[in-house]
């Protein structure tokens, strides 16, 4: 069922939603998300639902992102960086609509951290978020814990004045943008490549 069909069964159900008030126990949980995941040893092949995807050392992620700092600087990879995140956003929450099509629309948008924190990104706290479909407001705040790009920037480049987790940031804006259907931007507003204990991760709608 599309969200849209959704929306038009219960309205009432779309129209608010607070994390706060989430039933841990509502799927997708982070074990639901977990049991799409599937190895296929013998094929050389891991799955997510049908969308399959690929182990990579953090290391190598890592150098990777020196590289193209090194070779186009930081603008240039911050913007690509954002833009390849935000594809993956995107994606994850076709997914999960497909795979775990329900009414709870707060339910899916909590998925998104658990899925985060499934892909080794970091893990991944809600603090809160809390929107309203109707007036086109999104407000959350989450704490990331041991960032592989912060913690992979600050190995090579030290500590920096601004934050590093690109295109860890893209993937909320378009996962939470994909399922609520207007604009959402997340920023990093404290950053472990900035000496943080843990990256601040804050979104908000654009008239926000």
């Amino acid at each position: 069922m599309s969200l849209r069909e959704v929306s038009r069964r219960a309205p009432r159900i779309l129209q608010r939603g607070d994390s706060l008030l989430l039933d841990e126990g509502a799927p997708p949980t982070l074990n639901d998300l977990a049991d799409a995941l599937q190895f296929a040893l013998g094929d050389g092949r891991i799955w997510f639902n049908d969308n399959r995807m690929v182990l990579m050392q953090a290391d190598v992620l890592g150098a990777l992102m020196a590289q193209m700092i090194q070779d186009k600087g930081t603008q240039h990879t911050r913007i690509q960086s954002m833009r390849i995140g935000w594809q993956e956003g995107v994606k994850l929450a076709h997914i999960v609509m497909n795979r775990f099509p329900q009414q709870d629309l707060t339910a899916a948008l909590a998925a998104g951290p658990r899925l985060h924190t499934i892909e080794g990104y970091a893990k991944v706290t809600t603090r809160r978020f809390e929107f309203d479909a109707k007036r086109k407001t999104y407000h959350g705040e989450f704490h990331w814990t041991d960032s592989v790009a912060g913690t992979e920037h600050i190995r090579r480049f030290g500590v920096c004045d601004c934050a590093a987790c690109w295109m860890q940031v893209g993937v909320p804006s378009g996962y939470t943008k994909t399922l609520l259907g207007f604009p959402v931007i997340f920023r990093e507003i404290e950053c472990v490549a900035q000496g943080a204990p843990r990256c601040l991760v804050v979104g908000k709608d654009v008239g926000g």
